[in-house]
């Protein structure tokens, strides 16, 4: 039988681990520093990630220990960057817009007058037009046919009429999200309520304009070619109000590669581990 997008990532990050002999218990490693680049955590992203509310480090099954954690995918990445002082060069491999001021992981955006817990961006750069990016490894392959309420929990949002002053395009698709509770949705792989919540989260800052980047690892398969379909309709349905953006993991090691002295043995890490495979 032919293997799900998910198990197939699943499947090739075991056999990373096994070739790099890592100690594992199933498809954890044993410390959080097993699972990434030079097994170093920068001091100050520790922080960020104990402050935050996913439970990444905690505990023997600590989120960023999987093999397949997204977190660990978003350090192993971007937390290079932050130790050799050159974000500004990450940021621009992002698209980010002006000087860069700094980043954040974990960075989360209370919704005023909202009792729920805060949108977490998994990155984001400061800056005069604020670049925030959810990051997705095996999550974009998780067919979701029927969502119930619990599922999205919009409708506790849209009681608050004046958070979804001057986007009436999202606002309508939070309420066609709401309505399709129970029934088929018009979005299987894309976690389209958490991108609303995101965007009413960066809204209320009052800052002034940002950016939502979708940054997503692709696989070759039909999952993959659904997935990016999805993403295609809802950018066409948002982009005159939002500055949304998609991006795949392996364009984003493209640019990479191409910046000027960067530590070999950091490309040599992420081409073995993510980008030989797919």
């Amino acid at each position: 039988m032919e293997m799900s997008a998910a198990d197939c990532i699943a499947y090739y990050q075991l056999e990373w681990a096994t070739q790099q002999k890592i100690p594992l218990e199933g498809h954890y490693t044993k410390s959080v520093e097993d699972n990434l680049f030079n097994n170093e955590l920068y001091p100050e992203t520790r922080k960020e990630y104990e402050r935050g509310k996913g439970h990444e480090l905690d505990g023997k099954r600590a989120h960023m220990k999987a093999l397949h954690s997204s977190s660990a995918l978003v350090v192993n990445v971007f937390d290079y960057w932050r130790r050799q002082n050159r974000v500004q060069d990450i940021a621009r491999c992002c698209r980010a817009e002006g000087i860069t001021n700094g980043m954040e992981f974990e960075k989360t955006h209370p919704i005023k007058g909202v009792d729920r817990t805060p949108p977490h961006l998994d990155v984001e750069f400061a800056g005069p037009i604020p670049l925030a990016i959810e990051s997705k490894f095996t999550e974009s392959y998780h067919r979701k046919t029927r969502r119930g309420n619990k599922d999205t929990h919009l409708h506790v949002y849209l009681e608050h009429r004046d958070i979804w002053n001057g986007i009436p395009k999202v606002k309508a698709l939070a309420e066609s999200m709401v309505q399709q509770s129970g029934a088929r949705t018009d979005f299987e792989y894309l976690d389209v309520p958490q991108l609303i919540k995101h965007i009413l989260g960066l809204k209320g800052n009052d800052s002034g304009p940002f950016c939502l980047l979708y940054l997503w690892y692709k696989i070759n398969s039909n999952e993959a070619k659904r997935h990016e379909e999805e993403l295609a309709r809802i950018s066409a349905r948002i982009k005159d109000e939002i500055s949304f953006q998609a991006m795949t993991y392996q364009d984003l090691f493209v640019r990479i590669r191409q910046l000027p002295d960067v530590d070999l043995a950091y490309i040599k890490y992420l081409d073995r581990r993510y980008f030989s495979i797919s």
